[in-house]
């Protein structure tokens, strides 16, 4: 018996056959054509391109209100990335001047971008160099005399080197079943992580060597903690044992589904506000959760109607989208609305970004919009139209300075002005706040609580700005959490700073739909908190299982603490019923 550690895309627990796949492309194929097989291999690469882009426009038009509208986004992506005239040409050159095979080709110039990104400083070309491989196995597949399928793959557990997004979109396209997905690559925020939660496929990332591991023909794959664990060879008393916890993990997620209607309140009566992180006008088609069991939208992302367009949208194209996202939340209910956050790992096709060494320290967020005043006011103007129907909040993005706040305000209020003087209404006291991702914020608390109506921490940003680690680097990951004492200490300072100026303080980062780290916020005092829809019955059931009074005595245990591993294993007894 032998246990493989590695990390949690989705949480769940399976027990069941596996499939391994290994890359076939190559093994009968001979790499060299005589020159006299040039035109036809040149004609046989052309037809491969149309048939990959083809694939994944049907792949689109299928999965299309299926599937979260930022997931199928990627495919538009890929598209492009088929039609790059760089990428297409070197290829067709490697056929041409080595006379080498379309798949040889392929492989070869893909290595070669993959290997250009990958030197470049910046998690956005790490992301473009898994896009293009991506593309170059979907190119592969086409390539293929005999498409094989992955009909034996049907309720097992793949076992594989990586998995691109398309050909996991596309499984599930054809209703093949994966129970569960064990693989090697492991970026926990790479696409097919996010995809494997939209998908709830159980998923361990970041498994090592995971060829050489003598597989046995069943294996058990729990997820249901953070760093989870695969079961090779497992006994059958181990089996035995597992199966009653699955039986008692599918049981609770009965509970938690038949529990939904209940109020979020802890035992002992204090309730605690969840609200909704939204992205785009496809999420009233796929929502799991009712709109009037959750106590509002807490954050919603703006920047997917700017990314999913060929150009800048209007102030009226805003306003329908915003009001068709929110069309199903009362009057009461506070929506707060991000203005665009745009560089970094998110750009725009149709506006040309100045490259930069680390995208993620450079002109994003507010920066950008200040950058760019009239982008930014034509955004307000929308927003502001929407706050006569709704309870709207603005809050802006990766804010590091008061005179940003400033700034920003002074062109909010030219906004109202214009507004007025067309007679066009609006909440003239609408709430402003900041999302809290950079640790100036967190030094100068108090001022800024001074300065703004509400504070909502982004804690992914933060975290990774406070411990100095690329939250996509798969070389120092290990250093990237939440729980580090130093970011807990840094949220309960501006929770602090909340409470002394009487401020309201959520937060919407990933952190606040984990079960370890409600507990940890509780502790603080925090008590709104905002999630994607996937995890609100989940922080509801843990909520209705904890004592808040109870909780509140952990806190300066918790803050006290030296590392991570203190911090998760005082956490961990409140989580364990």
């Amino acid at each position: 018996m032998e246990f493989l550690s590695g990390k949690c895309a989705y949480e769940g627990m399976v027990i069941g056959e596996i499939y391994i796949e290994k890359d076939t492309y190559l093994e009968s194929n001979t790499e060299i054509i005589s020159f006299d097989e040039i035109s036809t291999e040149l004609q046989r690469f052309q037809e491969s391109l149309k048939k990959a882009e083809l694939s994944l426009v049907v792949l689109k038009n299928d999965l299309n209100g299926k599937i979260d509208k930022k997931e199928l986004a990627m495919i538009d992506a890929h598209i492009l990335l088929l039609r790059d005239p760089l990428y297409i040409s070197d290829i067709k050159k490697c056929i041409q001047n080595k006379q080498k095979k379309s798949e040889y080709a392929i492989i070869e110039t893909t290595e070669k971008f993959v290997k250009l990104f990958e030197n470049i400083d910046s998690p956005i070309y790490r992301q473009r160099g898994l896009d293009i491989k991506d593309i170059c196995n979907r190119l592969l597949d086409t390539l293929k005399s005999e498409n094989e399928g992955y009909r034996n793959l049907h309720n097992k557990i793949l076992i594989t080197k990586e998995i691109y997004p398309t050909k996991l979109l596309k499984l599930h396209r054809d209703g093949i079943h994966i129970k569960g997905i064990i693989m090697e690559y492991g970026g926990e925020t790479s696409h097919v992580a996010i995809l494997a939660k939209a998908l709830k496929i159980p998923t361990l990332m970041g498994v090592p060597d995971i060829f050489s591991c003598n597989w046995s023909e069943t294996v058990i794959l729990d997820t249901t903690e953070k760093a989870g664990y695969v079961i090779v060879n497992p006994t059958d008393e181990i089996i035995i044992d597992y199966q009653f916890k699955q039986k008692e993990f599918k049981e609770r997620l009965k509970t938690i589904k038949d529990n939904s209607y209940l109020p979020s309140v802890t035992k002992d009566g204090v309730p605690i506000n969840l609200y909704l992180n939204l992205g785009d006008s496809n999420h009233h088609k796929l929502k799991e959760i009712d709109r009037n069991k959750v106590s509002g939208v807490g954050l919603l992302r703006t920047e997917l109607l700017y990314m999913n367009r060929s150009e800048f949208p209007s102030e009226s194209t805003q306003f329908k989208i915003y009001k068709d996202v929110l069309k199903d939340f009362s009057k009461e209910q506070p929506i707060i609305i991000r203005t665009l956050d745009i560089g970094a790992d998110k750009q725009l096709t149709y506006f040309q970004m100045q490259n930069e060494t680390n995208p993620f320290l450079g002109l994003r967020g507010i920066r950008f919009s200040l950058e760019n005043k009239e982008i930014f006011k034509t955004q307000l103007r929308a927003i502001l139209k929407l706050s006569a129907e709704k309870n709207i909040k603005i809050m802006y993005p990766m804010i590091t300075s008061i005179l940003e706040v400033r700034e920003a305000n002074s062109i909010l209020n030219i906004a109202k002005s214009e507004l007025k003087s067309e007679n066009i209404p609006f909440n003239e006291n609408i709430e402003v706040g900041i999302m809290v991702e950079v640790p100036s914020v967190i030094m100068m608390a108090e001022s800024f609580a001074k300065e703004v109506d509400f504070f909502s921490i982004g804690t992914n940003d933060l975290t990774q700005y406070i411990l100095a680690t690329d939250r996509l680097s798969e070389t120092v990951n290990n250093l990237y959490s939440g729980y580090n004492p130093a970011v807990l200490r840094a949220i309960y300072h501006l929770k602090k700073a909340a409470d002394k100026y009487n401020k309201k303080i959520s937060v919407c980062g990933e952190l606040a739909s984990e079960s370890k780290a409600i507990v940890a916020l509780l502790s603080m005092g925090i008590k709104d908190l905002s999630m994607v829809e996937t995890s609100i019955l989940h922080a509801k059931f843990l909520i209705r299982n904890l004592n808040y009074k109870e909780i509140q005595n952990i806190r300066d245990s918790i803050l006290e603490c030296t590392s991570t591993e203190e911090v998760e294993n005082i956490l961990k007894k409140y989580i364990n019923f």
